[in-house]
């Protein structure tokens, strides 16, 4: 009953024209509200949104952004108020955007959808993102707001939206780091990253794969294998000559390290080719990119992988070189790396490689069949 009375004498007060007395009477509502928040019944604290909420929105922004730091970190604010202050400008909306647990998560997704890149930048920082929150800051923000968002530890991303980001990666250096350094991102997924990030992060990879144990690493293949299916092999009838060729040193189980060595020495480019992928068990295209790239780390990793030796691996270097674009300092880098990086850690990356042949191949034979009118 007291706080009804004193609060039908603010009512009174607020119908004063003067805008510093209207300022007072918000700072004798506010203090008055956050005395006890939780103690007031749902009549009670709509009173006190109403009086806020008038006296507020017609005064300046300094006077606007004073209240929303004030009522942020406040569970019992009103939700209609602390609404309008999230949607009103940054400086009056940032603390409310950044700190209210009051707002939902449809409330911030509409946020998003209406308000500039600042506010959603603000949202990113929260200390808890639903997963509905951070598929729409993908959704509508720049890189700069995804990169805000993947280096949040209190964000959750779905799978789905992890697979939009690391798209939009390929194109934005400044998600690299945070997306290797992001402790949930999956295994497959950070693989993946491998083809276009930097040399150190390539590296980094190579040795997270190292610590992940064969149960996780089965679990994170599963499902991509499962829905998949049978790989698509093509028949022998459809091989080219180099294919032929490969496909019987294999039979008379003369496909080793040593002939891949003599195939790029005689200038067999396409006949080396089909052999790694053979060897490794990739695709050709996955193959090809490993052969050609100009700094090699992935040729050192599928040549460690099965068991190529040191020596091998320097002529491969070399041969592969058509140009001599490779200097001799990173001639002895990739060798150094090469007696780094154990056996195990490449293993599992040409498993995730691998995972990726099986992709390319189940979408090639679902294009193919829908092409057929199948």
């Amino acid at each position: 009953m007291k706080n009804t009375n004193r609060l039908q004498n603010l009512i009174d007060l607020a119908k004063e024209p003067s805008g510093e007395r209207r300022r007072d009477l918000l700072r004798e509502v506010t203090d008055l509200f956050l005395e006890k928040p939780a103690d007031l019944s749902e009549t009670e604290t709509q009173h006190f949104s109403d009086i806020m909420s008038k006296v507020a929105f017609d005064l300046e922004m300094a006077v606007r952004r004073e209240l929303a730091e004030r009522l942020s970190c406040t569970d019992s604010a009103p939700h209609d108020l602390i609404t309008k202050l999230a949607n009103d400008e940054i400086e009056v909306a940032q603390p409310v955007l950044a700190n209210s647990t009051v707002l939902q998560n449809a409330d911030l997704i509409e946020i998003i959808k209406r308000h500039s890149q600042d506010h959603m930048k603000v949202i990113a920082v929260r200390e808890d993102v639903a997963k509905e929150v951070s598929h729409s800051l993908v959704e509508h923000g720049s890189d700069d707001i995804l990169e805000t968002l993947v280096q949040n530890k209190g964000a959750q991303i779905s799978r789905e939206t992890m697979e939009t980001v690391i798209a939009r990666a390929e194109n934005s250096e400044r998600l690299h780091k945070p997306l290797v350094n992001r402790q949930d991102l999956p295994p497959d997924l950070m693989n993946e990253m491998f083809w276009f990030v930097s040399k150190a992060l390539r590296e980094e990879i190579v040795m997270k794969n190292d610590a992940i144990d064969d149960a996780l690493l089965d679990e994170a293949l599963a499902s991509t294998k499962a829905a998949l299916g049978n790989e698509a092999v093509g028949a022998e009838a459809n091989w080219s000559a180099p294919e032929k060729f490969i496909r019987r040193k294999e039979r008379l189980k003369q496909l080793d390290q040593g002939l891949l060595v003599q195939l790029l020495r005689q200038g067999k480019l396409n006949e080396f080719l089909f052999g790694f992928a053979r060897l490794t068990d990739l695709d050709v295209r996955t193959a090809k990119h490993i052969i050609f790239k100009k700094d090699s780390q992935a040729l050192a990793i599928g040549c460690k992988a099965i068991g190529f030796d040191r020596a091998t691996f320097s002529n491969l270097l070399l041969l592969s070189d058509e140009k001599g674009e490779r200097s001799t300092e990173e001639v002895f880098e990739l060798l150094s790396m090469y007696d780094k990086i154990t056996a195990e850690a490449c293993q599992r990356t040409m498993r995730f490689w691998r995972t990726r042949k099986r992709t390319m191949q189940h979408n090639a034979a679902e294009k193919a069949y829908a092409t057929a009118g199948g």
